[in-house]
């Protein structure tokens, strides 16, 4: 027997004992050696997700946290909450707040810590305030004290929390000071002959540094001894510049003549969406076999299983195009109204070397010039910004082959009370949109104890720019009720077949209050079951419907 083998043995006894501890240390102890095992690799992923941190094994769940945290193939921000409890920060927050105020080596200089900044949206507030005040005092040690040693000792750290500042696209608050302060760092780099990767990354921590003109001739041919500070600045400076370069050169088939299509093509050219890093290794797969044999609704195109034709409407910056890469012989379709979004992810698609995607700058109310019908199509995030949903429904179902499947993606009104009500609240304010003023609203939100603010500020989306935008800053949007769902659906000959991305125990809990077998396809039965609970479908209702044959 394998040590290998062995090791799966008890880990899944281990599993099937109730004993996470002991599964995630067997598992990991393959994984270490082995990542290549993609569904074990997952699972145990999941597991340090689920498993509770306790002071026995805290060792061994930062450990594996870190083995994670160090690879680019898992949706780093599940794990986030837990990432951070393992954190010397966490145990200085839980035991001296009094020390958050310091600049603190052990932690700032932490291996987890920083590999959280790099991968991860900071979705904590006590974390974003620490990281707040650390960035207006590394500033004022550099100018005022011009302590060039102690900066050298948290170079590394610099470089992650100015990567962490481009994620989130400078989205933190800057005083006065700060802008003084930055103004003589920039006033020198720009009299400079030679390049100071201090001055670099403290401007950096606070300007994309590939919109800075001044910049641009400096940093081009410029190479570091250092290859963390060459990855930084091919992440913030190059790989931008490139993709604004390819942008240019995507031409679009559309004419984009619908006037709010033009107004969102505007905002996710200057806000593409949604901004991510890192996102899942894709798994070779036939998930809609999975669909078919969950539902009992029998798929009759046998071509859905050996090489469908996807079509991605509304792709975006692409995340969602790497997870569908990896169905098994499949052939892609995205299109996107940004060229801004489809530059990026093209050259994502490069990174990940994907083959069997073609991209096309268009308007979803334009599919009909593909000249071509799919077996699948998937639009999630897109038909509730259109001047029309049901224009854009039609749309899709005009290029959906009978018996094709659709997987949606809408807004929920009852789930979006909070945000309907704070676009309102902009709207009355009159507010426009500018980055000036997002940064300050935000600033302004964090400081309200407003109920609805505060339910908001636990939205991944609030911890970006970009997503905020698309929050509440949103150019249009709609939102439905589940009723109004069904008649959209039985208007264009769809059949409703199943929500996806629902809790377990939401699923129970509906299962409980609805036992008859039909009724988790029962979009009726789903609605009394929202107005009960309000917040199901927080982030959208997601879901599959089926093409009626005529």
């Amino acid at each position: 027997m394998t040590a290998d083998f062995e090791n799966l043995l008890l880990g899944n006894k281990k599993l099937k004992d109730n004993d996470l501890d002991g599964a995630i240390y067997n598992f990991h102890l393959i994984l270490k050696e082995k990542k290549k095992h993609t569904q074990l690799y997952f699972k145990n992923f999941d597991l340090l997700c689920k498993n509770t941190i306790t002071e026995k094994n805290f060792e061994l769940m930062k450990s594996v946290c870190e083995f994670y945290f160090e690879d680019n193939f898992v949706l780093h921000q599940f794990a986030f909450t837990k990432a951070l409890l393992l954190t010397k920060f966490n145990k200085i927050k839980k035991n001296n707040n009094e020390k958050l105020h310091e600049i603190n080596l052990e932690v700032i200089n932490e291996k987890l810590f920083q590999l959280i900044l790099k991968k991860c949206f900071i979705m904590d507030l006590s974390l974003e305030d620490y990281l707040t005040k650390l960035r207006r005092n590394v500033l004022k040690i550099y100018i005022e004290i011009e302590n060039f040693q102690f900066l050298k000792k948290i170079y590394n750290f610099l470089i992650v929390f100015a990567e962490q500042c481009f994620l989130n696209e400078f989205i933190y608050f800057q005083s006065t000071e700060e802008r003084d302060y930055l103004k003589k760092i920039e006033k020198r780099i720009n009299n400079g002959k030679t390049i100071c990767e201090l001055d670099i990354l403290l401007v950096s921590l606070y300007k994309p540094l590939n919109k800075l003109k001044y910049l641009k001739q400096k940093l081009e041919k410029y190479i570091s001894n250092s290859k963390e500070f060459n990855d930084f600045l091919k992440y913030v400076f190059h790989d931008p510049n490139n993709d604004e370069v390819n942008s240019s050169l995507i031409k679009p088939m559309s004419n984009f003549s619908n006037k709010i299509s033009k107004l969102m093509k505007k905002q996710y050219e200057e806000n593409p969406y949604p901004r991510w890093r890192f996102t899942l290794r894709p798994i070779k797969g036939n998930y809609l076999k999975k669909i078919s044999d969950k539902t009992g609704d029998c798929l009759s195109n046998e071509n859905f299983y050996k090489a469908p034709q996807i079509l991605i409407a509304g792709c975006g910056t692409g995340e969602q195009v790497v997870g569908w890469s990896a169905y098994k012989n499949a052939k892609i379709t995205a299109i996107d109204l940004s060229n801004k979004s489809l530059a990026y992810s093209i050259r994502k698609s490069n990174e990940l070397k994907l083959k069997n995607v073609n991209y096309y700058h268009l308007d979803l109310l334009d599919l009909d010039l593909l000249n071509k019908k799919f077996d699948v199509i998937v639009s999630t995030g897109c038909l509730h910004h259109m001047e029309k949903p049901e224009d854009g429904l039609r749309s899709l179902v005009n290029v959906l082959k009978p018996d094709g499947l659709l997987y949606l993606g809408l807004y929920s009104r009852r789930a979006r009370s909070e945000i309907n009500w704070t676009r309102n609240y902009i709207q009355r304010k009159k507010i426009k949109t500018t980055e000036k003023n997002m940064r300050a609203f935000r600033e302004k939100m964090l400081k309200s104890s407003t109920e609805e603010f505060n339910f908001l500020k636990k939205s991944l989306d609030f911890f970006c720019l970009s997503n905020f935008r698309d929050l509440i800053f949103n150019y249009n949007e709609h939102s439905f009720d589940l009723i109004q769902i069904k008649k959209l659906l039985e208007n264009n000959k769809l059949k409703f077949i199943r929500f996806t991305e629902l809790q377990n125990d939401v699923v129970n809990m509906f299962k409980i209050k609805f036992p008859n077998v039909n009724d988790e396809s029962r979009l009726e039965s789903w609605d009394k079951f929202e107005s009960k609970y309000p917040k199901t479908f927080f982030g959208m209702y997601k879901f599959w419907a089926k093409k009626i044959i005529k």
